[in-house]
C-alpha cells in the first residue's frame, strides 16, 4: 500500500509540533523534531528492522502478508502492517506515523494510540479481503504495508487536531480538507477498480474506522453515561419509595402500639419492627464511624 502525494506535517496552531521551543512534549530533538512517544518510536523500530527482515528473508512475505485466499489465518492482519515493498513505500508511511501519530499518542496514551492504530490496520487488511472476494479480485496477490493503520491516524487527527495543516503539492492546506481529499480518491479509485498496486480497499477500510472510532466513541461513552445515571437514579427512586412504605408502616404500627400496647401486634407487625430497629442500628453504627 502506499499513499499519493505524501506531506510533512507542521500545526498551524503552534508553529510547531505541540511548541515548546520545537519540542514535542518536552526533551526535543535537534532541528526542532518531535520526539516520539513509546508506541509511535516502537512501532518506527520494529518497522525499520522487519523491513530489513523481510529483504533478506525473502520467505517473510509469503508467511506474514495478507493473502486474500488464505484469509484465515489471523496472524496476517497484524503483522502485514510491518512490511512494506520498497523504501518510499515504508518512507511515506514511517513519516506519517512520525509526525501525526504523536498527535494521538499525548493525547490518548500509548496503549489506547497502539491498540487504535493496529486494530484499524487490521480491519483495513479485512477490508481489502472482503472486497477482493466481493469485486472478484485475485485471491493470491499478497497485501503490505501500514497505510491502513496511517490513514486512520490521518482521518483522527482530521477530527481532533482541526488547526493541523499539512503540505499538499508544495501547498499548505488543512488537515480535514487533506482527509477528505485522500478518502473520496481511496473511494473512486476503489469504485473503478483502478489499483495501479496500491490496496485503496485497504486504505478506505482504514480510514472508515478511524473515523467511527473517534467520532462514535465519545457518544458510545455518554449514551452509556447516560443510560446507567438512569439506571441509578431509577434503583435510587424505588430505594425512596420502599423506605417511604416502610416508615409508613411503622408509624401506623407504633400507633397501634400506643393504643392497644405491644401485645395487640401480629407476628408480622412484630417482625417489621424489629427488622427496622436492626436496621436503625447498623446505620447509626456506621456513622458513627464516620
Amino acid at each position: 500500500m502506499g499513499m499519493h502525494n505524501r506531506t510533512y506535517w507542521r500545526d498551524d496552531n503552534s508553529g510547531r509540533f505541540g511548541g515548546g521551543g520545537g519540542s514535542y512534549g518536552g526533551g526535543g530533538m535537534s532541528m526542532g523534531l518531535p520526539k516520539p512517544g513509546p508506541a509511535v518510536g516502537g512501532l518506527l523500530i520494529t518497522n525499520i528492522v522487519m523491513f530489513v527482515i523481510q529483504h533478506i528473508v525473502p520467505a517473510t512475505d509469503v508467511w506474514l502478508t495478507v493473502i486474500p485466499a488464505y484469509w484465515w489465518e489471523a496472524w496476517r492482519y497484524i503483522t502485514f502492517q510491518f512490511l512494506h515493498g520498497s523504501v518510499f513505500h515504508i518512507l511515506f508511511n514511517m513519516i506519517g506515523l512520525y509526525f501525526l501519530g504523536n498527535y494521538l499518542e499525548r493525547a490518548w496514551g500509548a496503549k489506547r494510540f497502539l491498540t487504535f492504530y493496529l486494530v484499524c490496520g487490521a480491519f483495513a487488511g479485512l477490508t481489502h479481503v472482503v472486497l477482493t472476494f466481493l469485486f472478484n479480485w485475485n485471491p493470491d496477490i499478497p497485501l503490505l504495508g501500514a497505510s491502513g493503520g496511517v490513514y486512520a491516524v490521518i482521518i483522527a487527527c482530521a477530527i481532533l487536531f482541526p488547526g493541523i495543516q499539512l503540505i499538499l503539492m508544495f501547498f499548505p492546506v488543512p488537515i480535514r480538507f487533506a482527509a477528505l481529499l485522500f478518502f473520496i480518491i481511496s473511494f473512486l479509485s476503489l469504485l473503478s477498480g483502478d489499483g495501479g498496486g496500491v490496496s485503496h480497499a485497504a486504505h478506505f477500510g482504514g480510514m472508515v474506522l478511524g473515523g467511527a472510532w473517534v467520532w462514535l466513541t465519545p457518544k458510545i461513552k455518554q449514551a452509556s453515561a447516560d443510560a446507567q445515571a438512569k439506571v441509578q437514579q431509577g434503583v435510587w427512586e424505588k430505594k425512596m419509595r420502599n423506605e417511604q412504605a416502610t416508615r409508613a408502616e411503622i408509624d401506623k404500627i407504633l400507633d397501634k402500639i400506643k393504643q392497644k400496647g405491644i401485645g395487640s401486634l401480629s407476628n408480622k407487625e412484630k417482625k417489621i419492627l424489629q427488622d427496622a430497629t436492626e436496621q436503625q442500628r447498623r446505620e447509626d453504627a456506621r456513622i458513627n464511624k464516620l
